[in-house]
């Protein structure tokens, strides 16, 4: 009876490291697996703002709208089949001169898939930017800022520099206000900021990015009144 108490405290255990191993990976910030940059130079008061999950029919276009109103350079992180719905906002991101990065194909959980998996996401997106710009993206950001065994060299053998955030208006849940207080709370020199202007790649059409497009110029104020500037990654990880 002893004997199987011990199996079971010891499987629990286990069961309990592998979801602590697992939990470690789909830490945005974490740099013990797979480093990224989470931030830019604290010098000269710049910081970029990064958009994920475009481009998207409803949004892409009015936050572009904005950018190009107020002069200020972004950079889009795109998923493959997004770009392959709308080319024609990709076609504008990439005339209005602001950086394309690479966000995967379809948007997946990286959890358990294989080195030829999170090729075939990366190489299929770089196509898509490809076929549209004429240039391949030298920046990757992961869906949900989670890493797996096997991407690291796929994006060494690729060029590509893994980037993911140090500021987040939350807008995947909050309203308006909730995500500009958010974007601005932390935000000082070299900041990387995370945004939204699409949906994950096989159900665009479910997410609702208004907060976003509303909460945009209040960021932009307050960055400015922070005497914070905004630039493209290009710009800012040189």
């Amino acid at each position: 009876m002893a004997g199987n108490w011990i199996v079971t405290i010891v499987a629990v255990l286990l069961v309990g490291l592998f979801g602590l191993y697992v939990y470690a990976w789909s830490i945005p910030t974490l740099q013990l697996f797979t480093p990224a940059i989470l931030r830019g130079p604290a010098d000269g008061k710049r910081i970029a703002l990064t958009f994920d999950d475009g481009p998207c029919a409803g949004y892409t276009e009015p936050i572009l709208d904005i950018l190009r109103e107020r002069g200020v350079k972004a950079t889009f992180f795109v998923c493959g089949r997004n770009v392959e719905r709308s080319p024609e906002l990709l076609r504008r991101i990439h005339a209005d001169g602001h950086t394309i990065g690479n966000h995967g194909y379809s948007h997946p959980f990286p959890f358990f898939h294989r080195r030829k998996f999170f090729a075939r996401e990366v190489d299929r997106t770089q196509e898509a930017i490809e076929k549209v710009t004429g240039k391949r993206a030298t920046f990757f950001r992961p869906p949900f800022g989670a890493r797996w065994l096997g991407l690291r060299p796929v994006l060494e053998a690729r060029g590509l520099r893994l980037v993911n955030w140090s500021d987040t208006g939350y807008d995947w849940k909050l309203d308006r206000d909730g995500v500009v207080r958010e974007t601005l709370k932390s935000l000082g020199p070299g900041s990387i900021v995370l945004l939204h202007d699409g949906g994950r790649a096989y159900a665009p059409e479910r997410v609702d990015r208004s907060a976003t497009v509303q909460a945009l110029p209040a960021i932009l104020d307050g960055a400015a009144k922070a005497g914070l500037a905004f630039v493209s990654l290009d710009d800012l990880l040189i």
